[in-house]
């Protein structure tokens, strides 16, 4: 007997494969939109931004701009009316700028790390 799969069978088998990964992905970035909907619903009074040089709180009831040096250069960012978001940053890709105001806000480029919390225990410093 001949082998009855033809080179439309492999294809097809393929195709049903991508369309199985292309399900799994839709259904991770679901999860994740849901979660980070959450994270900015439930943000707290307090921005936790982590640095190599330390680890800083910011009240988020007050306005103003925050510079943070890490190995690529400065990243700026900025709490208004208790939310905080990426102004500036030397990073390749921007990512961190076009997320908008968040929960929480990374430049992984430039290793820099700020999370809205409600409370900022165990911080080296305190801003405001």
């Amino acid at each position: 007997m001949k082998n009855r799969m033809t080179k439309h069978t492999v294809r097809g088998y393929h195709r049903g494969v991508k369309r199985i990964g292309d399900v799994a992905v839709i259904i991770i970035y679901i999860i994740v939109f849901a979660l980070s909907l959450k994270t900015i619903g439930s943000a707290g009074n307090v921005l936790v931004v982590e640095t190599e040089n330390g680890r800083y709180a910011y009240s988020l009831s007050e306005n103003g701009i925050y510079s943070f040096t890490g190995p690529l250069g400065t990243t700026e960012i900025e709490i208004r009316d208790g939310k905080a978001r990426v102004i500036s940053s030397p990073c390749r890709n921007k990512t961190c700028m076009k997320a908008g105001w968040a929960g929480t806000l990374c430049c992984l480029p430039n290793r820099i790390v700020a999370t809205a919390t409600g409370e900022g225990g165990g911080v080296d410093a305190i801003s405001g």
